[in-house]
């Protein structure tokens, strides 16, 4: 099984996939926010960059690294849910592929899962790279680096869980 955290590491300082309590504050927003979880994005960074040590460039690039691996987590499990849940167990029948993916035989979910998730990292650190070129040259351009991952898998990971609920029988 694809797991994305371990792509994530060269983003990453070692101790931010540390388990922690960081994801409390996003956990009682989603549970606050059911209606529009987007607004949760971003509540650990932010009252993690108004202390001391994170209003200061590096602590900007911990508060943003420790905010993502609390959507990492959720994207690992949630894609967990995915791979052994009715998606994972499809088989997606070469004929009703769209022309970019297309394939030569049935292909188990599972793979059209692992591919769409590596892909997505490929194209979220691109994204963030020509994001942060807006700053190229100063530290600001790892603070942009760092928010944009963080945003970018936090909208990922409500993205998953939301094609998790739709696709979980009730």
């Amino acid at each position: 099984m694809f797991c994305a955290s371990a792509l994530i590491g060269s983003v990453l300082p070692a101790n931010a996939l540390e388990p922690t309590l960081d994801s409390a504050s996003i956990d009682a927003c989603l549970q606050s926010a059911k209606e529009t979880p987007e607004h949760c994005i971003g509540v650990f960074y932010k009252s993690c960059i108004d202390t001391r040590e994170g209003s200061t460039t590096a602590g900007m690039g911990e508060c943003a690294a420790r905010e993502t691996a609390v959507w990492q987590n959720k994207i690992d499990a949630t894609l967990k849910q995915l791979l052994d849940g009715p998606l994972g167990k499809t088989e997606a029948q070469p004929w009703n592929r769209p022309s970019e993916n297309r394939r030569e035989r049935p292909v188990p979910g599972t793979d059209i899962l692992n591919d769409m998730e590596k892909t997505w990292v490929a194209w979220r650190a691109k994204k963030c790279d020509a994001m942060a070129m807006q700053a190229e040259g100063g530290s600001l351009s790892r603070v942009i680096y760092g928010f944009c991952v963080y945003d970018e898998t936090a909208r990922h990971a409500l993205w998953l869980q939301a094609l998790v609920d739709d696709t979980t029988p009730k």
